[in-house]
């Protein structure tokens, strides 16, 4: 955590008027979307750790300041690999035929060896043992709806975690060995302490968090898994680290823009917010390094490696999912998306995870004539244009499903 603590902290010397917004708050205000509430929204959407801030000591005073950020101007590189049916045009990347979503239910099923863990129906039963009483290893899915929270093992188990406030968000850490679940109020915070209750799955045992001193709620507030061990709490321009084990706390900022995202190695990236310029900020190496978007478009609803970029944009273009070079943002595939009436940039298609392989994984909704009906988890294979079924599900709009980031990325 202290060498955590330092890096970050390094890194967030020069983020001025730190805040962080939820992304689905922030294409809500633009899109005039309804939601349900922000934190809920940004963990809907698959987004198990979707928001991360940088570290920042309260006790900093004459830390020496960073290297000003890089600035990588993209160069195009011509696809060998062109054809008619998938064009490439210089800096924009092969773009495979547009698809539509609402179509989702007529792709082919995916091979074995993607998200092997996941089940291929995502079916809660009416009821199911309790994990204090049947506890199990690890889960790769939790579901809540209608006050009723259930986790699915590898195995197909379900288990029943009490629900004990209104409005519930759960949070699984990447590994799927906990469970985080918070509670937000729709008026004034005058019964509810905000804290954080943790379940452990292999055991069983839940143990209560409380807020640090000095955190005040806003609409924005709320918990989620910073790695397996570690969480965060943010609001607004104030945020913390949190051990999930001892409770230990370190305050943090939140570095302003549409969306922050971790990689899988603890680096973070901002992509800015629409009236800034159009910059992705990424601090692998502890130094901030800006890359233009200007050629991806704007992105949210961002998934990173090592290597690679994935994103949504609709800026000043049709909606699509872009696949690019993590150093230089060029872009390398697209996939354009049929969005009527906005529905899917809005909230009908996000990204989950670039899986180990390359696969992109997405979250499609089944939007029917009586609005939602279910969710699915889409592979998009962007080498091939490749699209198929991962898993489905019948639970409606309002029910909240949420993935252990480790078992959407595995393959093979």
């Amino acid at each position: 955590m202290n060498e955590l603590h330092g890096l970050l902290a390094r890194a967030t010397d020069r983020v001025e008027n730190p805040r962080l917004e939820h992304q689905a708050l922030q294409i809500a205000s633009r899109r005039r979307t309804r939601r349900r509430g922000a934190a809920t929204a940004a963990v809907a959407s698959g987004l198990v750790v979707s928001v991360i801030v940088g570290i920042e000591g309260v006790d900093r005073v004459g830390s020496p300041q960073p290297a000003a950020p890089t600035h990588t101007t993209p160069t195009s590189t011509p696809d060998p690999t062109q054809t008619p049916s998938s064009p490439t045009r210089d800096g924009v990347g092969k773009i495979w035929p547009e698809w539509d979503p609402r179509e989702v239910d007529l792709l082919p099923a995916a091979p074995d060896q993607v998200a092997p863990t996941l089940p291929r129906t995502i079916a809660p039963p009416a009821s199911s043992p309790l994990l204090s009483d049947s506890p199990i290893d690890a889960a790769v899915v939790a579901v809540e709806q209608d006050g009723l929270a259930q986790v699915l093992a590898a195995d197909g188990e379900w288990r029943t975690v009490p629900i004990t406030g209104p409005n519930a968000t759960l949070s699984l850490n990447p590994s799927g060995t906990r469970l985080a679940i918070t509670y937000y109020l729709d008026g004034e915070p005058t019964e509810h302490d905000y804290g954080v209750t943790i379940h452990d799955l292999a055991s069983g045992a839940a143990s209560h968090l409380p807020v640090p001193d000095g955190f005040v709620p806003r609409d924005d507030s709320g918990w989620s898994f910073y790695d397996d061990d570690t969480l965060l709490l943010i609001t607004g321009a104030q945020a913390y680290t949190v051990d999930a084990t001892s409770g230990q706390t370190e305050e943090t900022t939140a570095p302003s823009g549409i969306e922050a995202t971790l990689d899988p190695e603890g680096n973070w990236l901002t992509s800015a917010d629409f009236d800034q310029p159009n910059i992705l900020t990424d601090y692998a190496g502890g130094a901030p390094r800006e890359v233009s978007m200007d050629r991806t478009g704007r992105l949210s609803r961002l998934q990173v490696n090592e290597d690679t970029v994935v994103g949504t944009t609709y800026d000043n273009q049709q909606y699509n999912v872009v696949v690019a070079d993590r150093r230089t943002l060029t872009p390398q595939y697209r996939l354009p998306v049929l969005d009527p009436e906005a529905n899917y940039s809005n909230w009908g298609l996000s990204t989950l995870a670039l899986a180990d392989d390359g696969t992109v994984l997405l979250r499609v909704a089944k939007i029917g004539r009586r609005g939602g009906d279910g969710f699915r988890v889409v592979a998009w294979k962007p080498s091939t244009g490749e699209l198929s079924i991962v898993s489905t599900t019948a639970l409606g709009i309002e029910a909240l499903i949420v993935y252990a980031t480790e078992a959407l990325r595995e393959s093979g």
